[in-house]
């Protein structure tokens, strides 16, 4: 090996991103499966993380109908906030979770949770309950998706890497394919309890076959002893928990990120945003933010017997930080992309939900095709990850701004399908690239945590964008139709958008361009975010940059 080759995965990381060679020996997974158990247990992990996938898109293109049903369209983005929320606070704990009381019982625990408040969902007679069981479907979803998503990578040997985290990206992918499409269908034919529903039969196959397949002591050798392992009854499994889980910093990270969202959601909609509530929210989000830095510094430091939320020794690792940050600035502009895209198509240009998913597949049916693209120039031609980053930066964000400066129309022209199509490729690429970066650039130790840090940052930056759309949206409707609108209509618009067909065609033609204009804002936002990830480029840069190798 040359002094200037690049990073790979058979190399040791410190904590300062500087690699260090220990063998140039291809390297094996510690119970990595083969034969007919891997096909089988790709098939239940793929099942359940296709689950999670979906459920965001299958709700895209179903909200309108849901809320306007429940005769509460002003609150509609509740319905996706709720599920985002939960599952962005934790994701890192289920990986902490999965540390203690092993990856497969925590898997099936998570998995059986959200199957049961999927059917929660389903039977929802109020937004209010709605929201509650899409908040513990989100509990149940962030374990799946965190330990499903870490088991891909440890199910084959290393040498396989770069192969199975293609499948997994395109598994994901799939289901912001299908979403759209399955979602408007199930809401214009049937009845939009399905949306949820599909989930439960889904979930109890995929939670079998994983009971079956999956060795109990997965991922590690079956002679391996875990932390779990070391002791034994369940009750002195829940008393280890409690007393090395890291439940101060899981509280402080929840409670910081839900204090922020929450005054991004109330914002300018209940409460001004000078108001005290608003404010006061803002702050108490900010103090718990500084606290769980320093409680993780103070874990470290202490040398404390405590799984912690974050290991310190992350900080120090740059390419790790670069791609962390990466994971944040891609998830606003994917979840903006997939929850606000097929709204305009159904509220300004007229679309039914199935047709506006049949639509929207211009940039869902590119996104996986730009994970696909990652996996083949980073993992067969060897293209270092910063490189192929750049590509992804670049067509997000020529694709979303140009996408944004459309014309008012009610009909879509050619050119949108085609900004969507940039703009999808450019996503699918930027998100297979970290996703495939940080378990390279971490000691084996880290890899689940680190991979879990990564998704919750960026279901924060998808909750983030989500919350700062919505008041985005309510404050251009506000302003623009203040003139042509009295109040109470206004806050009719706000509470169904189907009250767009009470008003004369002249006066459908002003409110359609009120929410073409915040629409278009939006995506604003998500290209200012793409741009963004310019910085964890910079930051992954280095003269000998981290590419995968397969020895």
């Amino acid at each position: 090996m040359s002094p200037d080759s690049e990073m790979t995965m058979s190399e040791k990381q410190t904590p300062e991103g500087v690699s260090e060679t220990t063998s140039e020996d291809p390297i094996e997974w510690d119970g990595a499966l083969h034969g007919f158990p891997l096909y089988l247990g790709a098939l239940g992990l793929g099942l359940a993380l296709f689950l999670t996938g979906i459920e965001a898109t299958i709700v895209s293109t179903s909200l309108v109908t849901i809320t306007n049903d429940l005769d509460d369209f002003g609150r509609s983005s509740w319905v996706i906030t709720s599920y985002l929320l939960t599952y962005t606070g934790f994701l890192m704990i289920w990986s902490k979770i999965g540390d203690i009381w092993r990856v497969k019982t925590s898997l099936l625990v998570s998995l059986f949770m959200f199957t049961a408040f999927s059917g929660g969902c389903g039977g929802s007679q109020s937004l209010r309950q709605l929201i509650i069981c899409r908040a513990f479907q989100g509990v149940g979803g962030a374990g799946v998706y965190s330990l499903t998503l870490y088991s891909f990578v440890r199910i084959v040997p290393y040498r396989q890497y770069d192969t199975i985290s293609s499948v997994a990206g395109g598994i994901l992918s799939l289901g912001l394919v299908l979403g759209p499409l399955i979602g408007g269908a199930v809401a214009e034919k049937g009845s939009w309890r399905w949306v949820f529903l599909c989930n439960v039969p889904a979930g109890a196959f995929s939670w079998v076959l994983l009971l079956i397949v999956l060795p109990a002591n997965f991922p590690n050798a079956p002679s391996a002893q875990t932390a779990s392992s070391k002791y034994k009854g369940a009750g002195m499994k829940i008393k280890t928990f409690f007393q090395r889980a890291d439940t101060l910093g899981a509280l402080a990270l929840l409670t910081a990120s839900s204090f922020a969202i929450a005054a991004l959601q109330e914002g300018n909609f209940e409460y001004a945003w000078s108001s005290g509530l608003v404010i006061s929210f803002l702050v108490i989000s900010g103090i718990f933010w500084i606290a769980f830095l320093l409680w993780e510094w103070f874990i470290s430091k202490k040398d404390l017997d405590i799984y912690a939320m974050f290991p310190w020794r992350l900080a120090g690792n740059r390419i790790f930080l670069g791609a962390a940050l990466g994971f944040f600035t891609t998830g606003l502009p994917m979840t903006v992309s997939i929850i606000m895209i097929p709204q305009r198509f159904q509220i300004v240009n007229s679309c039914s939900p199935i047709d506006a998913g049949v639509r929207f597949l211009a940039y869902a049916l590119s996104s996986p095709v730009g994970i696909m693209s990652c996996s083949v120039l980073t993992g067969r031609l060897k293209i270092p990850f910063c490189y192929v980053a750049l590509g992804g930066i670049v067509l997000q964000v020529v694709g979303l701004f140009l996408f944004s400066e459309t014309a008012f129309s009610t009909d879509i022209s050619a050119a949108q399908y085609g900004y969507l199509v940039l703009a999808g490729l450019g996503t699918g690429t930027s998100v297979a690239v970290f996703y495939m970066m940080v378990p390279l650039v971490v000691d084996g130790k880290d890899q689940s945590i680190a991979l879990s840090t990564g998704l919750q940052l960026r279901m924060l930056g998808g909750v983030l964008g989500v919350a700062a759309s919505t008041t985005i949206l309510h404050n251009y409707l506000r302003s623009r139709l203040s003139v042509t609108l009295d109040p109470d209509q206004v806050s009719l618009l706000l509470s169904s958008s189907d009250a767009i067909g009470i008003f004369s065609p002249y006066i459908q033609l002003q409110v359609r361009q009120a929410y073409s204009v915040a629409y278009s804002a939006q995506v604003k936002l998500a290209g200012g975010f793409s741009v963004a990830q310019l910085l964890s480029v910079a930051m992954i840069w280095k003269r000998s940059n981290v590419r995968y190798l397969k020895r």
